[in-house]
């Protein structure tokens, strides 16, 4: 007689389960309702341009109102919440609708919370990565995130490339094993936006005379980081970019000596 193994769920993981069913079924709904805002902002001009003069102000305010729930329904702040956690919106970027529909939302958000969509998905990328590695609908991104980094500050953009890499504080600090910076340089987008992030705050740091100095300073510290960080990743580790810098050599070329800048160009090619 064979015995029969019976394998029993326990009561947590069917808990477990129907927590993430309705958390999915949850942000299922906040997408369909962001996404008929967008509609709503998307069709303003043409509403605008068939309106009365004095509906005008109206129809404004209203565009106002809606692009600022976008932008609250995307960051899903609780009353009383000084600062909304990130996984409200990395769970809006698990679904590719959901990713769709932040690359439209972009550009009409103002630069400040542009920068904060931008922040997040930096923060969040390997497991945004890791989650978008079936629908490949990240790089859709790419186009919004680019524009909106030729209206960020300087200190904003050595900022954003710390989050993307994950570098420590100080370049004087030991270099450990970075998986999360491995994440991006393997994946098109990941690299893609990493090369545009370095690319623009290069292009701030030589046309701007009057960058503060310890802006300066904390920039170059970056970017000795971040080039440390890309000779030592194996060329068979990095993914294709979807494209390449037009500054790419002079990128580097304040950092690093001939052989190295060569090397660099070599593996980003």
């Amino acid at each position: 007689m064979i015995d029969a193994v019976v394998t029993s769920r326990s009561e947590d993981d069917e808990t477990k389960e129907k927590q993430v069913r309705d958390k999915r079924r949850k942000t299922l709904v906040i997408i369909e309702n962001t996404y008929s805002l967008l509609l709503d902002v998307e069709d303003y001009e043409r509403r605008y341009l068939l309106s009365l003069e004095e509906e005008r102000p109206a129809l404004t305010d209203e565009r106002k109102h809606k692009i600022c729930s976008m932008y609250d329904n995307l960051r899903g702040k609780l009353p009383g919440q000084e600062r909304p956690s990130d996984d409200h919106f990395v769970q809006i970027m698990c679904i590719r609708k959901g990713k769709r529909m932040v690359a439209r939302i972009l550009p009409f958000l103002s630069t400040e919370q542009a920068a904060d969509i931008l922040m997040i998905t930096a923060r969040n990328l390997p497991f945004l990565i890791k989650k978008d590695a079936q629908d490949e609908v990240l790089p859709c991104l790419l186009s919004p995130f680019s524009l909106l980094l030729y209206h960020l500050p300087s200190v904003t953009v050595t900022s954003l490339l710390q989050q993307l890499m994950n570098l420590p504080q100080s370049a004087a600090a030991p270099a450990p094993a970075n998986p999360h910076l491995t994440a991006v340089l393997q994946s098109q987008f990941g690299l893609s936006l990493l090369l545009v992030v370095l690319s623009r705050g290069e292009d701030l740091q030589s046309s701007d005379p009057a960058t503060e100095p310890t802006e300066n300073n904390q920039w170059k510290e970056v970017m000795f980081m971040a080039t440390r960080e890309l000779l030592r990743i194996p060329q068979v580790a990095l993914a294709k970019p979807v494209s390449i810098p037009t500054n790419l050599v002079s990128l580097f070329s304040r950092y690093v000596d001939r052989q190295k800048l060569n090397l660099l160009e070599t593996k980003l090619q």
